[in-house]
């Protein structure tokens, strides 16, 4: 292989590694369970990040690549109440939400 195509395919190692490097550094994911049929609304307080959920019959949901803040987890039951939990993302890890 020849030293410029060696320089280019590692150029492009290093590019992918930095990349990859930096989307986990500044997210983690939101988990939690509910009954079927709820749908479950996460909204960041700062980040303007918005997901709504409808939960299959398993009851289990992950939301994965949520930017680091707080956020606030809503749960709408089937029967129109609600349960909000407050909960902090941190880098690299899983918020519960219980």
């Amino acid at each position: 292989m020849s030293s410029k195509r060696l320089a280019a395919t590692l150029a492009v190692m290093l590019f992918g590694a930095v990349s990859l490097a930096q989307a986990q550094s500044s997210s983690g994911s939101i988990t939690g369970t509910a009954v079927a049929g709820d749908v479950v609304n996460i909204q960041g307080a700062v980040t303007g990040f918005h997901r709504e959920l409808k939960i299959e019959k398993d009851g289990k949901y992950s939301v994965r690549a949520v930017p680091t803040g707080s956020y606030i987890v809503t749960v709408t039951h089937a029967d129109g109440t609600q349960t909000e939990s407050a909960i902090e993302v941190r880098v690299g890890s899983s918020a519960r939400v219980k």
